[in-house]
């Protein structure tokens, strides 16, 4: 988390914007629970919080394609965990992760790692996802995860992962997020805090089937995991895994109650590729609501985002 996180943290602390969860007695309506494996999820998260200030992104690509192990081979088999973090964060500054358009310059507030394609101060979403494709089972059938963790009599993997950015309201694009959920069984790489931090989200409550009444599911909580719980800087929630009631998520500025910024230069949008702001598309990320999700696309590189109705973007 970086120093402007922390500043932010505390004004939220102040305004008393933390949420505050189910077992503290919140009024919430839930129905439809929609959600992949919470065991599992918490043992992904094994090697949490996040061991830099800037990794939370490191911290969800753990859980992430730790989660695609134990679909794989069960509970246990989650090859991140002790050292993982570090691992994933070689990975992410490896020539390997380089885009097709190349990397950002480092500039005067950004990680430089080689896998953003935004001079961010940690990991952009570019990033994530391809950490998240390279890193999953997925990785590893492409020959770049070590073996020794999957099953080689396993069938191939049937999805990759690309960030995905919502460009409409935020009813939709939490529908959208449960819809892949519901689809996927997967926990999700999210976005909070207009940029400034991520979170795993790992399910919703939703009146409906999100899958079939999209986007009228009427999703009324959703479950998140913070990798900044438990670090000095607290993280933004008051336990580790919280259910933010529908209202409170939506309209809270450090979950998706405000879009993606670029947070005084620590979240710019991208510098290098076909993604770099222009006369005609002002912006990519910012002004959006953006996560990292599963899809079919398996020949379609992860440098590549895709928009809410699952088409590949071509521009910013």
């Amino acid at each position: 988390m970086t120093l402007l996180e922390r500043r932010m943290l505390a004004i939220a602390l102040v305004l008393g914007l933390l949420t505050i969860t189910v077992a503290s007695g919140k009024g919430l309506q839930l129905s439809g629970w929609r959600t992949p494996n919470e065991t599992w999820v918490a043992l992904a998260a094994s090697e949490w919080p996040q061991k830099d200030p800037n990794w939370c992104g490191v911290a969800n690509i753990e859980v992430v394609a730790n989660y695609t192990y134990q679909i794989a081979g069960g509970a246990n088999n989650t090859p991140f965990t002790t050292g993982g973090q570090q691992r994933i964060w070689n990975d992410l500054n490896s020539d390997a992760a380089i885009s097709l358009w190349g990397y950002a310059p480092k500039g005067t507030k950004g990680s430089g790692i080689k896998a953003n394609i935004a001079s961010d101060g940690g990991t952009d979403p570019r990033s994530i996802a391809w950490g998240i494709f390279d890193e999953s089972t997925t990785g590893y059938f492409q020959g770049h995860v070590p073996s020794g963790h999957f099953p080689r009599t396993a069938v191939k993997p049937a999805f990759t992962f690309h960030n995905v950015i919502y460009h409409n309201s935020v009813n939709y694009a939490v529908e959208g997020m449960a819809r892949t959920l519901e689809h996927y069984g997967q926990p999700l790489s999210v976005t909070m805090a207009h940029g400034l931090h991520s979170d795993v989200v790992s399910g919703v409550y939703a009146q409906y089937d999100p899958l079939t009444h999209y986007p009228n599911s009427n999703v009324n909580a959703v479950n998140a995991w913070d990798p900044a719980v438990g670090t000095p800087s607290g993280g933004y929630q008051s336990a580790r895994e919280v259910t933010w009631d529908n209202y409170t998520f939506f309209t809270n500025t450090n979950m998706w109650g405000s879009t993606y910024n670029a947070n005084d230069g620590y979240d710019p949008d991208p510098a290098v590729g076909i993604y770099v702001p222009n006369a005609q598309y002002l912006t990519h990320w910012i002004g959006y609501r953006t996560d990292i999700e599963p899809d079919t696309f398996i020949s379609v590189s992860p440098d590549f985002a895709v928009d809410e109705n699952f088409n590949i973007m071509q521009h910013p």
